[in-house]
């Protein structure tokens, strides 16, 4: 029975195994996303936001119910542990989709590439939260990403840059 839990925990942390990749599991885990909060867009556009948004709670919950057990078996922030990528890069775009910016390729793609380099910096608060102890420690750097995402963003997209 352990390892049916051990095999659900894996396919949530690693977001159906994305995070299993041998190099940048990470971006893998954003493209996860992106894929996702696409497709999700396009067969929902109406709720999509909405839908993204109630995900990231779910999500996040779930995320501190595990990342002990993921820590436990792999160190302090694993780099198999990706769905905090995809709740960080679902903040961005549920947002966006809230408010209603006209999606283009173009806002799809600079919200990713935007989010994986807020999440590589790691710029203020982001490297504080980064130190906290367990799950929280693990996602609210990632929390932030997706917040200064979404500020980079709607500058762009509001100064007609993109």
């Amino acid at each position: 029975m352990s390892e049916s839990k051990d095999f659900v925990k894996e396919l949530f942390v690693s977001f159906f195994f994305v995070g299993k990749s041998p190099v940048a599991p990470g971006t893998f885990g954003s493209l996860g996303a992106l894929i996702l909060a696409y497709y999700t867009f396009e067969y929902f556009p109406s709720t999509a936001g909405y839908i993204l948004l109630v995900s990231v709670i779910g999500m996040y919950y779930i995320g501190l119910q595990v990342a002990p057990w993921c820590e436990d078996k792999y160190g302090k922030d694993p780099g198999t542990y990706v769905v905090d990528e995809v709740i960080g890069y679902f903040i961005a775009i549920s947002f966006l989709i809230i408010i209603g910016i006209e999606f283009s390729n173009m806002i799809w793609g600079f919200s990713f590439l935007s989010f994986r380099i807020f999440d590589v910096l790691k710029i203020w608060p982001a490297k504080d939260l980064e130190k906290i102890e367990g799950g929280h420690g693990i996602i609210l750097d990632d929390v932030v990403a997706g917040f200064q995402t979404l500020i980079l963003v709607l500058l762009v997209y509001n100064f007609d840059i993109i």
